[in-house]
């Protein structure tokens, strides 16, 4: 049987760090997000199926959407829907203007009015292209949610474990260091689903024996981010594949990292070097080192100090020989240090261009 797409936590917003606007007046991280979406949609096609679920938070900005973000978004949805897709969607909690889940306060209502995209506000049961699904949209508390998903109807003329639910709430468990607040893998399990994804928490993974799931986001979107797994889902109903983002990550260099790890890092994703002490050269020398291993951009968490101040030179994990002679040259009792710097860099160049 044909699978169907899973999405969630796709965050639309018109970021600002490691952004700018691309020729079409587009936010380029947006840009990014959206041709994810897209992807997912085709890779939908690939396996043959034709049903995209949207599991929350489309959009990023509570009670406030540009119309920058919103048209792009709109744009990619209508190339998802002209595929032959349909979708479906729940709002998440960054896609309401309250706390609770309304037609009026959630931010993609509108889109309901596109042919085949089909905006569920309240719990629900039904069946839409072949797949039988029970939907629950952003429930304030865990009280109150497990009231809903404990008078959610199975119909009763089905088997057992037909519907998969698909609600948008963190689960115990996902993220380590949030605290847990007693909406347990287990608990959902016995709700009598067949499998049970949810959205939120920005991070993938399984529980219960591949009954109960975390969707995770996309994309990563912040530093939030490091070391989660976002993509999407493709739901068949004797497996679940996980598809990994190709978009660049949050990521994470330290004193720690290990020097011929730094590049692999680097390459391609958003980096954030910390618990360092740097001066600003130290800083300048690092950030274009990073850039020319292909990061994608590059934020630094450090103390910085001044080179007078700086006993030894510094051994960071992109540690290079320009850092080193320059930082020996610092030390040297000679007023022609600048001088002597420059002269020892372009021997360096020189150097490395022979071997090149």
């Amino acid at each position: 049987m044909k699978p169907y797409l899973l999405v969630s936590d796709i965050h639309a917003h018109d970021w600002s760090q490691f952004a700018g606007t691309n020729a079409d007046g587009v936010n380029t991280r947006l840009r990014i997000i959206l041709n994810e979406l897209e992807r997912a949609a085709d890779e939908l096609i690939k396996a043959g199926g034709d049903l995209m679920v949207v599991a929350g938070d489309l959009f990023h900005q509570r009670g406030v959407i540009r119309p920058e973000v919103f048209n792009p978004t709109v744009q990619a949805i209508r190339k998802v829907l002209d595929k032959g897709i349909a979708v479906v969607a729940i709002p998440g909690n960054h896609d309401l203007a309250s706390k609770e889940t309304t037609e009026l306060g959630n931010a993609f209502q509108t889109l309901g009015e596109l042919r085949n995209f089909h905006v569920v506000t309240g719990p629900m049961t039904f069946t839409v292209r072949d797949h039988k699904l029970a939907l629950v949209p952003w429930v304030s508390t865990v009280k109150e949610l497990k009231e809903v998903l404990e008078a959610v109807t199975i119909p009763g003329f089905e088997r057992p474990g037909a519907y998969d639910l698909i609600l948008h709430a963190g689960i115990d468990g996902v993220l380590s260091g949030v605290p847990a607040h007693n909406l347990s893998p287990s608990y959902l399990a016995a709700r009598g689903f067949g499998r049970v994804f949810a959205g939120h928490y920005h991070h993938h993974c399984s529980f219960e024996d591949g009954r109960v799931f975390s969707i995770g986001a996309l994309t990563h979107q912040t530093f939030s981010d490091i070391g989660t797994k976002a993509g999407f889902l493709l739901v068949y109903p004797d497996r679940v594949d996980y598809r990994a983002s190709h978009a660049p990550e949050f990521v994470e260099v330290t004193g720690d990292t290990e020097e011929d790890e730094v590049p692999l890092i680097a390459e391609g994703n958003y980096v954030r070097v910390k618990g360092m002490k740097l001066t600003d050269r130290e800083i300048g020398q690092l950030r274009k080192d990073l850039l020319e291993m292909g990061a994608a951009g590059v934020s630094f968490a450090v103390e910085k100090v001044t080179a007078s101040a700086r006993a030894e030179p510094i051994a960071t994990p992109t540690t290079t020989l320009e850092l080193s002679v320059d930082a020996y040259i610092d030390k040297l009792p000679d007023e022609r240090k600048e001088a002597i710097k420059e002269r020892a860099q372009m021997l360096i160049r020189e150097v490395r261009a022979l071997s090149d």
